[in-house]
């Protein structure tokens, strides 16, 4: 198997892990466990930026993939792969701006002393949480639909 379709398969494994962890995290919080839910969505946070540098490497090694043999169809599943990953990537960051603005609050703490997170911060994390999580599901069926059709082209 050449380099490409090893590292695209890597990548397709990583993503799996990333809305697995998601997943995870969304029911971690319904179920009132918040340092469950922060440290699955810390470590989906960290696949992605692994994910990242690795790609950039690889771009750098073996530049730009060749798409000169895909597929009108072929593009288009790129193309919304590539807009949910983005999507991903902006919710998530949002969603992990607003953690980190409701960090001594009694949501994260447990402690009763402490101030309560405002309502709008929780209703803006949970939709961009909400949007992220399902943007890393999309895409890593999108994604299977990539690899499979870069398998059937290398053969």
């Amino acid at each position: 198997m050449e380099f490409r379709l090893i590292f695209w398969s890597l990548a397709l494994l990583n993503m799996g892990a990333v809305a697995a962890l998601a997943l995870r995290g969304l029911r971690a919080i319904r179920a009132g466990r918040v340092a469950a839910h922060r440290r699955a969505m810390r470590l989906a946070a960290w696949l992605v930026a692994g994910f990242l540098l690795a790609y950039l490497a690889k771009r750098v090694l073996t530049g730009a993939e060749d798409l000169s043999g895909w597929g009108r169809a072929a593009l288009l599943n790129l193309w919304i792969h590539e807009a949910l990953v983005g999507t991903m990537l902006l919710c998530g960051g949002a969603a992990l701006l607003f953690a980190r603005r409701m960090a001594g609050t009694r949501r994260v703490t447990g402690n009763a002393q402490d101030a309560a997170a405002p309502p709008a911060l929780l209703r803006r994390h949970r939709i961009a949480g909400r949007i992220a999580c399902g943007a890393a599901v999309l895409g890593l069926l999108t994604a299977c639909g990539i690899l499979a059709g870069m398998i059937a082209r290398a053969h």
